[in-house]
């Protein structure tokens, strides 16, 4: 008599578990979707303002020269 629900109940909950699992699923492919074509604008802004630009030349020193005492 009290198999019945028992089975019931355990049906149930393993169906709601699936379901969960599944949305779950779904869900994070569609962060990680959204997160790589957020990268990808990213990258694309970055390329378009330039990106890394070259680091700046320095500045060639003049070279001195040295006194050579004469004695």
């Amino acid at each position: 008599m009290i198999i019945k629900p028992l089975i019931a109940l355990v049906a149930t909950s393993a169906l709601a578990m699936t379901l969960f699992q599944h949305l779950g699923r779904k869900h994070q492919q569609r962060r990680l979707r959204h997160e790589g074509r957020q990268h990808r604008d990213d990258v694309s802004r970055w390329e378009a303002e330039g990106g890394n630009l070259p680091p700046p030349r320095p500045v060639a020193e003049v070279p001195t020269r040295r006194r050579v005492s004469r004695r």
